[in-house]
């Protein structure tokens, strides 16, 4: 408070004259931009437009800095606008102590006097705020700011349209909201209304495109001054989440008059569009007026026209109706960014009262050109990679994307990166416009990689996508081809395996006699233990090796096999096959059904599959698969079907022979019903006068299960409490059941089917009851034996859990206690005091409800009468 109150003091300071000859405030903002050199200087702009002939002036404004300090900034420049107006200029620097959130606020003593939005508007002041967010994480910031003044004029009843032609230097996201207009101490003005507010109706919209920041106001409805605020939010991809890195405030000015009698114009639409860097972009813009006699002016404006490096221009020819004008911009590299600039082509025309505007908005990309000249050279056991250096020297690096096997990829207009669609991943990335080269290690032999390369920048960027280059290693090593299964059993399995020769070895640089030898190992990854050795033979020859590696357990789990081949009489190595396992196939039974799954881990790309089943004498075919996954339906449940699949594939490298045929081991299983009944649909009558909650719900069998024998009801007696078992109705066509809770009809329920095999469903939908609590207290009784009205007891009573009882005697004295709800107290002092006398005892008596939503208390008073002298009726 006492920072608020100074700065009031400081206003005032500066505020002379009084509000009496005050300077009628229209319209302001406040920007601001980061020093070039000091992450936390910034550099401040308050711009003001206000009405010249007003008789005070403000050479200083102040500020407050977010940071607790006030200031004065003088005024530095006065532009002078049409209709009385001038636009006003405060520059100022500030130095903040380190990161965080800062809310710079300046105010103004009063706004113009009869705005028709704002009651009392010239006591009312005016206040714009603008955040300024400084962090690490996000760097250094200019806030947006505006190319087109916030003084605007409108026609009675005649469609108006704005754009404030916002951009940001940092080339940040640009968002807009509208806000309502700010007054005291920065707090939303009481009363305020929109535009559309103050005269109602489905044609007098006005609302604000969160996109472009275009304003439109359907039919203006009212004569005279508005008031109107909007927020622009810069937005800044970090770490790929979009923050919000500052906003800043904007309270503008719109003068609705009578008496217009013409139309707006129209600019024709535009399209989006993006532009390699380097090459020219030209835009024909085209207006026209409904109204013939009118002759239109054309101007643009955006950031494109402000750049300090080779600014785009925008041309038009003089007034007339129709009218064309041109944008033309020669990109550079500098201009690349990941955010769109924006430009906006306005068309006004010559009405002599207000001259009416068309606003037409277009996004212009520019993307840096795709990495030239690209390579892929075999090595050894790697491909070296290599293209030209971006032209765009500003570009942070690169980003190598691969697949296997080629893709075709074109991009289309503006399709910067390499999109997932294309089974491309990332690869890598490189530091430096000048790192052009990369070593691919992670390959295999046989397959075909392809490569594309794109350029990044540091804002998030990404240019084109170079055109699609591939390689396959050379073979100079043996290509496993074939991991069969022949035999399967957990003692005398076999696998067959074949591979290729290395027909790309050079022999004079690894001379023979040559050797190769096999490992093996369980699962699909690692195969280390020594299984085969070849003689030693003189040369290579290209036929295939084949080798069936036997007594070994194929039903319980696959194998992976790698060769290996040495030269110089089997003593150095030359290199490895990359390993390869057998097929594994899985069968999971169900009701009438078996689904099998199979894997297998191979340096060739396996693309069919066929589905095997013994027929009684032999395995014969009855599907194919282009997924590693079939279902067998129609089966006879408790029957054995037996199992294999055989796999389709071949290397990308077409010198290696085709197509690949492995087949798994054999796998039997019989269907089984494990498929539980689907949830029942449950309905309560909640009937908490007869206490009773009778439940419904309908029988699976008439659509989702054929096998319903019983249904588990189950009850809490509390919202959220624990589930308990309360009921079991059996026959599927049994679908009621009536309950309470010991006279509480407060809970919840959820029932299950079980069919058959035991198979329970998941709960069904919940449904809930809840009492209608009642507990009186008669004000008689007569315990006189004669066995009516012998005890004091509650009249019959609903949804009770207990109660706390105290029965006093005209001295206070305590004669009787119970938690019974029944009560049952007969007169007599409690303890063996015998009994009490006729008269008038005084009670209280808290009572515990059961409600679904837990115990509810109640607390009765009051006294009753014990009478003795003979029976009488309870009042």
């Amino acid at each position: 408070m006492l920072r608020v109150f100074r700065y009031w003091l400081f206003l005032l300071a500066i505020a002379m004259p009084t509000i009496a000859s005050a300077t009628h405030n229209r319209a302001a903002e406040i920007i601001y931009c980061v020093d070039a050199n000091n992450p936390l200087l910034y550099h401040i702009q308050i711009i003001t437009y206000t009405r010249t002939s007003a008789p005070a002036d403000r050479p200083d404004l102040g500020i407050e800095w977010g940071d607790g300090g006030v200031d004065s900034l003088a005024r530095v420049q006065i532009d002078l606008l049409p209709n009385d107006a001038q636009r006003n200029l405060y520059l100022g620097d500030h130095l903040y102590a380190g990161p965080g959130v800062y809310t710079l606020v300046m105010e103004d003593p009063n706004r113009n006097e009869g705005v028709v939005n704002i009651p009392n508007s010239v006591n009312v002041p005016l206040c714009v705020k603008t955040v300024l967010v400084i962090s690490p994480a996000t760097g250094g910031n200019c806030s947006a700011r505006f190319l087109n003044p916030p003084l605007q004029d409108a026609c009675y009843q005649l469609p108006w349209v704005h754009n404030p032609a916002a951009y940001d230097p940092d080339g940040d996201s640009l968002s807009y909201q509208l806000s309502v207009c700010a007054g005291g101490g920065c707090a939303p003005i009481g009363n305020y209304s929109y535009p559309d507010q103050i005269v109602p109706g489905a044609n007098n919209q006005f609302a604000m495109d969160p996109t472009t920041g275009t304003i439109s106001w359907d039919s203006p409805q009212l004569v005279g001054e508005y008031n109107v605020a909007f927020i622009v939010k810069e937005w800044r991809k970090v770490n790929g989440t979009w923050v919000n890195v500052g906003l800043v405030t904007r309270d503008m000015q719109i003068t609705v008059k009578p008496g217009c009698n013409d139309q707006p114009p129209v600019v024709a639409e535009l399209q989006d569009t993006c532009v390699v860097a380097g090459t020219n972009l030209v835009i024909p813009v085209h207006a026209s007026d409904p109204d013939a006699a009118d002759e239109l002016t054309l101007q643009a404006l955006g950031e494109p026209l402000v750049l300090s490096t080779s600014p785009a221009v925008f041309s038009a020819g003089p007034p007339n109706n129709p009218v064309t004008g041109t944008f033309g911009w020669s990109t550079t590299c500098d201009h690349v960014r990941l955010q769109p600039y924006q430009m906006i082509f306005r068309a006004t025309d010559d009405a002599q009262l207000v001259q009416l505007d068309d606003y037409e908005s277009v996004s212009i990309r520019v993307v840096a050109p795709a990495p030239e000249n690209p390579s892929a050279t075999p090595q050894v056991n790697a491909i070296d990679l290599a293209w030209d250096p971006s032209i765009c020297t500003n570009a942070g690096g690169y980003r190598i994307y691969r697949r296997v096997n080629s893709y075709g990829f074109m991009p289309s207009h503006c399709e910067t990166g390499v999109p997932g669609y294309t089974g491309y991943s990332l690869l890598a990335s490189s530091n430096g416009v000048n790192n052009s080269s990369y070593l691919d290690t992670d390959v295999q032999f046989g397959v075909q990689y392809c490569y594309m390369v794109t350029a990044y920048f540091d804002d998030g960027g990404e240019s084109y996508a170079s055109e699609e280059f591939c390689a396959f290693l050379e073979r100079k090593v043996p290509l496993l081809t074939n991991v069969s299964v022949i035999n399967t059993d957990a003692v005398n399995g076999a696998d067959t395996v074949i591979w290729t020769n290395a027909v790309d070895l050079d022999t004079v640089m690894h001379p023979g006699p040559y050797q190769f030898k096999l490992y093996r190992g369980d699962g699909y990854a690692i195969a280390t233990t020594p299984v085969w050795t070849s003689s030693l033979f003189p040369y290579l020859v290209h036929p295939d090796t084949v080798h069936v590696d036997a007594g070994i357990d194929t039903r319980n789990g696959p194998h992976v096999y790698r060769v290996e081949l040495f030269g110089d009489d089997g003593a150095t190595l030359i290199g490895s096959s990359n390993p390869a396992s057998s097929v594994y196939l899985a069968a999971a039974p169900n009701d009438e059904q078996i689904t099998l799954t199979w894997t297998a881990s191979t340096p060739w790309t396996n693309t069919d599959f066929v589905i095997y089943r013994h027929d009684g004498s032999d395995f014969v075919p009855i599907a194919t698969s282009t997924e590693p996954l079939y279902v067998d339906t129609g089966l006879v449940n408790g029957q054995e079907y037996c199992y294999k699949v055989s796999t389709i594939g071949a290397y990308g490298d077409p010198s290696v022979v085709s197509p690949l045929i492995n087949f798994s081991q054999e796998v039997c299983s019989s269907p089984l019903d494990l498929t539980p009944p689907c949830p029942p649909m449950l309905t309560i009558d909640n009937d908490c006068q007869a206490l009773s909650n009778t439940l419904t719900w309908n029988d699976p069998n008439n659509s989702c299960a054929d096998d319903t024998w019983y249904y588990n009801i189950f009850f809490t007696d509390s919202l959220g409490g624990p589930y308990l078992l309360v009921g079991t109705n059996y026959g599927h066509a049994d679908t009621s059941f009536v309950h309470n809770d010991d006279g509480s009809v407060a809970g919840c329920y959820v029932i299950t089917a079980v069919d058959s095999m035991g198979n329970e469903s998941d709960y069904s939908n919940q449904v809930c009851g809840d009492n209608c609590p009642e507990y009186m207290l008669p004000n008689v009784f007569t315990p006189n034996g004669d066995l009516h009205n012998d005890a004091f007891m509650p009249f019959p009573y609903r949804g009770v859990d207990h109660i706390d009882l105290t029965i006093y005697d005209r001295w206070g004295q305590v004669v009787f206690t119970t938690d019974d709800p029944d009560i049952q107290w007969k007169g007599e002092r409690q303890g063996g005091g015998g009994a009490v006398s006729d008269g008038v005892y005084f009670y209280t008596c808290i009572v515990h409800f059961k409600r679904l939503d837990g115990i509810e208390v109640r607390q009765l008073t009051g006294y009753v009468h014990l009478l003795r002298g003979g029976s009488t009726n309870v009042n």
